[in-house]
């Protein structure tokens, strides 16, 4: 086959961006489709891992999936409506995920080559760790034929809007394959799913190692020059909590006008030289005037900083990476506001603190407390 790709490079840059929520990754392509227009400035590749969710392609209905929403959520599960091609999918840690962010204009108009594009890179991963993968006519998609059958390894869901792209594909590495049983995979009844892992076990590459290979093969076959650009900032989060008279407590405070006007737990930038811990002790202090038990809440996240909510000039892609924490802090301590930043607080209920919460890192990590709290505020 000698249709597959692009062969004529042209620059491009790669993000790697570690974990990015869903609801985040939508606005991070739709801000990447917007500054790759007018074809001035170079392609975006974004590499990176979602949280659990479900995605409707436009072709799927909520009968494509085979549980309550109650068994969802009571999993952590969201699902999501796209504009992608396809049916309903699985995206979640252990998987990487590739958005190839592209204007094809300027001789680049086949929408069937960059599709084999996407595939070759995912047979060629899957090569690199003794992995045989192929096409399987009619279905999109890397297939491996295994004991139990064909099995996809790869997912591929694109969608073109004026040849710029947006979406792209999902090479499963060490997911829970539980999640695919709950759906019909892009609609398909008579197919498994695999992973490297349940194909190599122990041998198993780890998700890095297996991003650099990916990402070396559609550079390859997508005629991409790739340049790493790293996140341009690091920020703290530092969700405070103290145990109340009706249970645990979380601080929101609302943001002024000049910082966004929205509630939010304690934030700030990580200062050159400052480690995120060191800059969420001092964060909790300047905002709340507040100290405590902090921990790391195992969670930090990437996002697209956007220019018309955040206030910023215009310019290149901003990128930003925020490690999350807890602390508990004493029920008598008095919350002192930097009246600069924040007008008013309130002391409320995780389950209010994420209803009042307009970002979904936010709610993310209250909901990650929560589920930490029985263990740190176990019942008398």
């Amino acid at each position: 086959m000698t249709d597959i790709g692009f062969t004529q490079s042209r620059p491009a840059q790669l993000r790697r961006l570690g974990h990015v929520l869903y609801a985040a990754g939508l606005r991070m392509q739709k801000g990447m489709a917007e500054y790759v227009k007018d074809g001035s400035s170079p392609d975006q590749v974004l590499v990176l891992e979602h949280n659990p969710v479900f995605t409707l392609g436009r072709n799927a209905t909520r009968s494509d999936i085979h549980v309550t929403d109650a068994f969802l959520e009571s999993r952590g599960v969201e699902v999501f409506e796209t504009d992608r091609g396809g049916q309903v999918t699985y995206h979640g840690p252990g998987q990487i995920v590739v958005y190839p962010v592209c204007n094809l204009k300027g001789g680049r108009e086949d929408v069937g080559r960059l599709v084999r594009g996407l595939e070759e890179a995912m047979i060629r991963c899957a090569a690199d760790f003794g992995v045989t993968a192929d096409r399987l006519p009619g279905f999109p998609g890397v297939w491996v034929d295994t004991p139990r059958g064909l099995e996809k390894l790869g997912a591929l869901g694109i969608h073109l809007n004026r040849w710029i792209t947006t979406h792209g594909i999902a090479f499963n590495v060490a997911p829970d394959l539980a999640h695919f049983r709950w759906i019909t995979p892009c609609g398909i009844t008579d197919k498994g799913v695999c992973s490297l892992k349940s194909l190599l076990g122990d041998a198993c590459p780890t998700w890095d190692e297996a991003a650099d290979s990916l990402q070396r093969h559609l550079g390859d076959c997508l005629g991409l020059d790739l340049l790493p650009v790293p996140a341009h900032s690091a920020s703290i989060s530092a969700l405070t909590w103290r145990r109340g008279p009706s249970g645990p407590e979380v601080l929101v405070m609302l943001r002024t006008p000049g910082h966004g006007l929205w509630w939010s737990s304690v934030t700030g930038m990580v200062e050159p030289g400052e480690t995120p811990e060191a800059a969420a002790r001092r964060e909790l202090m300047e905002e709340a005037g507040l100290s405590g038990n902090l921990l790391p809440l195992d969670f930090s996240h990437s996002f697209w900083m956007d220019p018309a909510v955040l206030g910023l000039p215009p310019g290149p892609p901003r990128f930003n990476t925020e490690t999350c924490f807890h602390v508990e802090v004493d029920p008598a301590s008095e919350v002192r506001l930097a009246l600069d930043e924040h007008s008013e607080y309130r002391w409320c209920s995780p389950a209010e603190a994420r209803a009042l919460m307009m970002w979904e890192g936010s709610r993310e990590a209250v909901r990650r407390l929560e589920r930490l709290l029985p263990s740190l505020n176990p019942a008398p």
